[in-house]
């Protein structure tokens, strides 16, 4: 009979802390978690889509530029092709190293310009990061959350739409980026 008592006993315990009813379970009902995809805040908010227009606007400056390279190239390579029977073997071999040496300049110069528009780009996203970091923050205290997790990173597998706050952070970043 002690030990159907002791068995019943540590049951009803089990169930009562596995209920909620230990002091750990209410600090947990105290924590107030959320999600942001702020990959979505950069892309769908006001300074995301002016930090995206101005790489763009700078790289089709930097493609026009390019192209008309390339159609230089391509210009002086047709011109010799038609010239080559008549040129004598120093001038061929002169023109082709010219050639050559545009060929290998607009290599450099497209390489160049990648690098410099990623290092744009890498420079103005870091600023976004820096102040939707800062509207987070402050919502987050704001409301109350315990912690907010980026959507993104952290681990997270699966987070409910009911926790992510990205539709409530955009408008609000928008109004403190003008």
């Amino acid at each position: 009979m002690r030990r159907w008592t002791f068995v019943s006993t540590l049951v009803a315990a089990t169930l009562c802390f596995g209920m909620g009813f230990s002091p750990q379970a209410k600090a947990a009902d105290a924590l107030r978690l959320a999600t942001v995809d702020i990959q979505q805040v950069i892309m769908e908010s006001k300074a995301g889509k002016q930090a995206k227009g101005k790489v763009e606007a700078e790289r089709d400056l930097k493609q026009k530029e390019l192209s008309a390279r390339e159609e230089e190239i391509t210009k002086l390579q047709r011109d010799f092709e038609k010239q080559a029977s008549i040129l004598s073997e120093a001038a061929r071999k002169e023109k082709q190293e010219a050639i050559d040496k545009k060929v290998r300049d607009l290599r450099r110069i497209y390489d160049d310009s990648g690098r410099d528009l990623q290092k744009k780009e890498g420079e103005l996203i870091r600023d976004l990061l820096k102040d939707i970091t800062v509207v987070i923050r402050d919502y987050g205290k704001a409301k109350g959350y315990t912690l907010i997790l980026e959507k993104g990173q952290a681990g997270i597998l699966y987070s409910t739409d009911q926790i992510d706050l990205t539709k409530e952070i955009i408008p609000l970043f928008d109004s403190k980026t003008k």
